[in-house]
């Protein structure tokens, strides 16, 4: 007899310290503690009532805020997208306003400001605009025609980005017997297509449909030009906003034409648009 009791209190106790709760008949972890002694006596307490709980389960996942933590650890502090309450604060000396928590190698996490993240493209083969070609002419109704190709490129991966791009547009009168007056102007488009395959001077290409917003980076080039092969400059500046919604990295092209001009017989071109001048430049910044 003495052997069976001593046999039910040995499983009881083992039974008993399986789970460990303080302030609380009805721990859901291997550790459980109740701050608020508000928890029911049986079954999962509610999403208020586990606010104050404090839990480590037996796969060592702990839980502040929560019961069910489904990682090392997780934190729950009852906040919400319109009234949020920070759950996280640590002070070791590195803190400061405007930083952020970033890792070593090893995964030693401290404070440090973030400086933004600059992607640079590459400058490649430009072609040559002439503007007596009404293969570049924009037409507002179709923007698969009138933008040839440069090998000037941006990789950038999935996500929202902003692409900032400078290019330097050199015309010259191309040798011909006549140059641009004063009452001459043309308008130059540039934007971005991600079209497989594009080669300088290859086309037309069509934009990008992953493009937000503006569409074209544009400038008015206005006469009189130099009778002569020695160019005159001017610049396209300005920021695409796109959406790479796919799942892996994609090349976007830098893609040029789209000419609206004073006459249809304007003399001379572009040289070399979109290619290997000092001048010409593709970044993007990632945004929110």
């Amino acid at each position: 007899m003495k052997k069976i009791i001593y046999l039910t209190a040995i499983l009881t106790c083992i039974g008993a310290f399986s789970q460990v709760g303080i302030n609380t008949q009805n721990p859901r972890g291997v550790f459980h503690i109740d701050g608020n002694k508000n928890n029911p006596l049986t079954g999962e307490p509610s999403v208020s009532q586990q606010q104050d709980d404090f839990i480590v389960l037996s796969s060592g996942n702990v839980g502040i805020g929560t019961t069910s933590p489904t990682r090392k650890l997780e934190i729950n502090s009852g906040g919400t997208a319109t009234a949020p309450i920070n759950g996280f604060k640590l002070v070791d000396g590195t803190q400061a306003k405007n930083k952020a928590l970033v890792s070593d190698e090893n995964g030693s996490a401290h404070w440090e400001y973030i400086a933004l993240k600059s992607y640079k493209g590459q400058i490649g083969n430009g072609f040559n605009l002439l503007l007596n070609n009404s293969a570049y002419d924009f037409n507002s109704a179709n923007f698969s025609t009138g933008f040839y190709g440069t090998t000037s490129y941006i990789d950038l991966a999935p996500g929202n980005w902003q692409v900032n791009i400078s290019l330097l547009l050199a015309y010259d009168n191309n040798s011909a017997a006549t140059s641009l007056t004063r009452d001459d102007w043309f308008w130059t488009r540039a934007t971005l297509s991600d079209t497989a395959g594009i080669t300088a001077g290859g086309g037309p290409y069509s934009p990008t449909s992953d493009l937000e917003g503006t569409v074209f980076l544009s400038n008015i080039f206005n006469g009189p030009a130099p009778l002569s092969s020695f160019p005159k400059y001017a610049m396209i500046n300005g920021s695409l906003t796109l959406n790479n919604n796919s799942t892996s990295t994609k090349r976007y092209h830098l893609i040029i034409g789209g000419v609206t001009k004073s006459s249809a017989s304007l003399p001379g071109r572009l040289r070399n648009v979109g290619g290997a001048w000092g001048e010409n430049v593709i970044s993007a910044f990632a945004i929110q």
